[in-house]
């Protein structure tokens, strides 16, 4: 078997281990006439039932690894071949060495599919929706990522370009929760790259949408320009605009999953922030000074409302905290971390 899932007849699987027609029919208890009608054919997976493959899974060795790998490069080749015909080259090397798990990326290229198609459906909006969550967020990250060695697509130009185009018509077409979701997916994947604001977008929406675009635009934006002044005028807005400050309290648990996703956008009373803190502890020691001070200044104070003991984690904060700000150029960020680790020290 290899390891690639390149095409195999369950004759040349079994080659190796010396198991022949009778050996495999008896240690999976199927017919040997079942048997013979696949064991040559390198396409007998097509054409196998459900159960029998559960018991030459189960019985022969090889086999479900084959199956699996076989299923996933198929699903690759045949997304590769589809992206190709639309004018997006796939780097096969990056895909096979990454990091994310193969079935996340190969959702994520289905999105690029289904965006660079300009489909503006309820199915593409449900779709990419779906990639509201920190695994799924980072197969999509690797279809927008510019960078040689993380980037799935070798030039994600057009994805850019169809991506800015698909967001508004989205909105026209669906006014849903999975609209919302969609839309501020794009927005902050197209912004976390070109550091584009919502101005540049060229759209606008009303509600709720519009303020879970913003802050999909604004915490792409942050990551990728280290805007201070932008993360002061968001840390304004939310404090003046409850519907901000609502939908921003939402957003780290939900995409973390220490909360369910509810399409009111609405938290239990009693929520234990546990991987929301892991994510912030992360995001603490790997992004820029404008998005630490963003953290410091809007969401923690926020999460610790919710949840003071933040997720057991307090002291990992404080430790995060004090690391970061020795190294932090920025003065009012050094100021601000400061302020929140003497408020922690008092309640660790």
């Amino acid at each position: 078997m290899t390891a690639d899932g390149t095409p195999k007849s369950l004759s040349d699987i079994t080659r190796d281990m010396g198991l022949n027609m009778s050996d495999v029919a008896a240690f999976s208890g199927l017919d040997e006439s079942t048997i013979f009608r696949l064991w040559d054919n390198v396409e007998w997976l097509d054409r196998i039932s459900g159960r029998s493959l559960q018991s030459l899974m189960s019985s022969v060795p090889g086999i479900a690894e084959y199956a699996m790998a076989h299923a996933v490069r198929k699903r690759r080749d045949g997304l590769i071949g589809d992206l190709h015909a639309e004018g997006l080259t796939v780097d096969l090397h990056t895909l096979e060495n990454s990091a994310v798990a193969q079935q996340h990326l190969l959702n994520a290229l289905e999105a690029a599919l289904h965006i660079v198609r300009g489909q503006a459906t309820q199915k593409t909006s449900s779709f990419i929706a779906r990639f509201w969550g920190r695994e799924q967020d980072r197969a999509l990250e690797s279809i927008y990522s510019t960078e040689p060695g993380r980037g799935l697509l070798r030039d994600p130009g057009k994805l850019f370009d169809a991506s800015i185009d698909l967001a508004p018509r989205l909105n026209r077409r669906s006014y849903s929760f999975h609209s919302i979701l969609a839309l501020n997916i794009l927005t902050h994947q197209v912004s976390k790259v070109t550091g584009r604001l919502e101005a540049d977008l060229g759209f606008e929406v009303p509600g709720r949408q519009s303020a879970f675009m913003m802050r999909g635009v604004v915490m792409g934006s942050l990551i990728s320009s280290d805007d201070f002044d932008l993360a002061e005028r968001y840390r304004r807005e939310l404090g003046a605009t409850p519907v901000y400050a609502a939908l921003e309290e939402w957003s780290f648990p939900t995409y973390t999953r220490d909360g369910r996703i509810s399409s009111d956008f609405t938290l239990p009373s009693s929520l234990s922030l546990h991987n929301t803190a892991t994510e912030v502890l992360r995001e603490i020691a790997v992004y820029n000074d404008a998005y630490l001070y963003y953290l410091v200044s809007t969401y923690i104070p926020l999460a610790l409302k919710r949840d003071p003991a933040f997720g057991g984690k307090v002291r990992e904060l404080i430790q995060a905290l004090e690391l970061r700000a020795a190294d932090c150029r920025d003065r009012t960020t050094r100021q601000t971390c400061n302020t929140l680790v003497r408020r922690l020290k008092g309640v660790a």
